[in-house]
């Protein structure tokens, strides 16, 4: 077998090899056997047919396309292993120029490949949020308002109150012939909060709530907002939209006391410390938790903006179809499907895979090749009790999340069994990731132990030995040196 391979700039190889006359007629022989076994031949039992008489029956073609699928079935894994290729997965079958001699031309996609730079000058101090008694009483009053009688109030609305209302959205610049209405006229409901409370998911933008300080039943007013081409919500992206608004009605939150009843509906709490308590270990866990997200995710990126990342299309594709496989899969836990959320905010697939999932897809991918370099470059594994540790975490949140039955009985035991366990593995080396890359950018200092100082027996035998070393020089008792020497120190001490 004679073979030349040429790379390609999207990470892959093109491999041209020429095999020997022979070898094809071999193939041929025994793919015209093949079809004579599953063909039904007059005069010749199944497979039993000579070559001459399979040629006659189902003609030269079809001999030849049987040839050279079990030829090529046979060869693929030699060609790879005499060029000493790493395949990222199948390739293709792009050409073949020569049936004699054949001659056969390959697209192979390769192996990934991840070259780290400059990860030891990574540097990013570790220095998560603490959470406020503030923070505290502020979901503590959230939780309330989850709980608290709903009452109207007359007059206009103010801070902390709730608006009932109808909201159309148009584009104001929207092309002559086209429908301008991008929301048609539908109730909403929100709570105005305070300066400091708003947040930047507010719907439709931020700020739009406070819009409603001073308005009453019956009002209705326009605002004008201009979204960023990146708006996160994809209807209104780049547009300038008016908000056409009808008041309904204003109402207040009426909170519920912190008193038995209610701490029961919170969890059984005995008192009120212990619901605190548990209030103050949630929201730290949980301002940990998403601060440990961003940081990792920074400090990965940092990485891969230096890094030396090679994958071929074939894998960028995989990923695309996994992501756009979890979208679908979230969307269906939300009683929506693809189509409907698309028609939602009206985009087309094509445009939505364009625009969103391949940016995803590429992220993923680039992030976890890195993650990859970083396991391989500090020889990162996980322990057996990390392991079990993950195991146990995964089965108590489905438990917890009531989905643990459906999820075993759609997977079966065993597949169910191996699912766990991978989410577990992969759960836990992230973990182990994320501490190595912690030691790189955030090393704890150094803190040098004190001088240890002798015990007290070992200073009194160091003392004798000098006192007897003194005596035998100056001739004067030993005995008399140490008592001395003890009477200065006495006298310092003092």
């Amino acid at each position: 077998m004679k073979t030349n391979k040429t790379y390609t700039d999207d990470h892959q190889v093109r491999v041209t090899a020429e095999f020997d006359q022979e070898v094809l007629e071999q193939f041929k022989r025994r793919g015209a056997r093949k079809i004579a076994q599953r063909t039904r031949i007059p005069g010749f039992r199944p497979g039993k047919a000579p070559y001459h008489m399979v040629v006659t029956h189902v003609g030269e073609a079809a001999i030849m396309e049987e040839a050279i699928d079990m030829m090529l079935n046979d060869v693929y894994p030699k060609v790879l292993e005499q060029e000493n290729i790493e395949p990222y997965g199948p390739g293709n079958l792009e050409n073949i120029p020569s049936q004699e001699p054949p001659i056969f031309e390959f697209l192979i996609p390769l192996a990934p490949e991840a070259e780290l730079n400059d990860v030891d000058s990574l540097r990013k101090a570790y220095e998560p949020d603490q959470v406020t008694d503030k923070d505290i009483e502020e979901f503590i009053t959230q939780m309330r308002q989850n709980y608290a009688n709903i009452v109207p109030v007359e007059g206009a609305a103010k801070v902390g109150q709730l608006v009932y209302m109808t909201v159309e959205a148009q584009d104001e610049n929207a092309p002559e012939g086209s429908d301008p209405i991008l929301v048609k006229s539908s109730p909403q409901q929100t709570l105005i909060p305070t300066k400091k409370e708003e947040k930047d998911s507010e719907w439709p933008f931020k700020g739009f709530a406070r819009e409603l300080i001073g308005k009453k039943a019956e009002d209705t007013f326009s605002v004008s907002h201009t979204f960023p081409e990146d708006d996160k919500q994809g209807s209104f992206a780049g547009k300038t939209v008016k908000f056409d608004v009808n008041v309904q009605s204003v109402k207040e939150l009426e909170l519920p006391a912190i008193d038995e009843e209610f701490l029961t509906n919170m969890g059984n709490f005995s008192d009120e410390d212990e619901f605190r308590k548990a209030v103050r270990d949630k929201q730290e866990s949980d301002l940990i938790a998403e601060y440990d997200n961003n940081y990792y995710l920074e400090l990965v990126d940092e990485l891969r903006k230096n890094a030396s990342l090679k994958y071929p299309p074939q894998m960028l594709q995989d990923e695309e179809d996994e992501v756009l496989h979890r979208i679908e899969h979230d969307l269906e836990h939300r009683g929506l499907d693809l189509d409907v959320y698309l028609k939602l905010r009206k985009m087309d697939k094509d445009q939505f895979i364009e625009e969103e999932v391949k940016q995803t897809a590429k992220d993923r991918l680039e992030r976890s090749l890195v993650m990859d370099a970083i396991t391989k470059k500090y020889d990162i594994k996980i322990s057996k009790e990390d392991l079990q540790a993950e195991i146990t975490g995964v089965i108590n949140s489905l438990l917890m999340s009531g989905e643990y039955a459906e999820a075993e009985k759609q997977l079966g035991k065993k597949k169910f069994t191996e699912a766990i366990s991978n989410e577990a593995a992969n759960s836990a080396l992230e973990k182990a990731i994320r501490k190595q890359l912690k030691a790189i950018a955030s090393p704890e200092p150094v803190v040098e132990e004190p001088a240890e100082e002798e015990a007290p027996e070992e200073k009194k035998t160091a003392k004798k030995q000098v006192s007897k070393k003194k005596a035998a020089e100056t001739e004067t008792p030993a005995e008399e040196i140490e008592t001395a020497e003890s009477a200065n120190e006495d006298q310092e001490e003092n």
